[in-house]
């Protein structure tokens, strides 16, 4: 899971990467707009920007506008000023925290932000080889026979179908479809036991590959 900061202040941001780090994300620090602008495009998950330089809007701008990223924007103010944080949001950021703020807020902020961008919001049925996947109804037929699957089976199974040929990591497999637990009491045995059961249930019509143990990718 990749995040971008865009902060000038380089010991606020060095401490705040050093803090996500140790939750599993991968950071990636620029310390201006012109560091941005001429930075080789490389799309993040989630953007962390401070309001505090002039050309921050102009960076959501250039990712909504001229890139078409969808990913979600945080904004950090030192500065308590409504109208920024009104115009902030109404120019496509997602969130928005004030400075000084515990990094554990920050964490649940990122957590359910990438978590709703994961979210699907369709009502159809898609299909993947010969299953059908009823995304309203949360079920999965083959030849119009209803398979039997668990809640957590099902969410995994619909995670994985809608992002079939991307590579997974366990992070995102832990907060899109274990999203309920804090990530501590999710273990390797977990995810390992319900991957192996949808495997056994979707048999050879679900071509899940497990790249070092910690990558996933749904074939098709």
């Amino acid at each position: 899971m990749y995040i971008t900061i865009i902060e000038d202040w380089e010991l606020f941001s060095r401490n705040i990467s050093k803090k996500l780090s140790k939750n599993w994300f991968n950071i990636k620090i620029l310390k201006s707009f012109n560091d941005f602008i001429n930075e080789n495009f490389f799309e993040s998950d989630l953007y962390i920007i401070n309001t505090s330089f002039k050309n921050n809007f102009d960076i959501i701008t250039f990712l909504r506008e001229v890139k078409n990223n969808n990913s979600p924007i945080i904004i950090i103010s030192e500065i308590n000023d409504i109208e920024k944080r009104v115009s902030s949001i109404n120019l496509w950021a997602d969130d928005y925290l004030i400075a000084p703020f515990y990094t554990e807020e920050l964490i649940a902020k990122i957590r359910s932000l990438l978590r709703r961008s994961y979210k699907i919001h369709q009502s159809s049925k898609i299909i993947y080889k010969d299953l059908i996947y009823d995304i309203t109804n949360k079920i999965i037929e083959k030849k119009w026979k209803k398979i039997n699957l668990t809640s957590r089976e099902t969410q995994l199974a619909e995670f994985l179908i809608f992002n079939v040929w991307k590579l997974i990591t366990k992070y995102q497999l832990m907060i899109s479809v274990w999203w309920e637990y804090d990530l501590l009491q999710i273990s390797d045995n977990n995810i390992n036991v319900t991957i192996s059961n949808l495997r056994k249930k979707l048999w050879k019509d679900f071509d899940l590959k497990t790249l070092v143990n910690k990558w996933y990718t749904l074939y098709k």
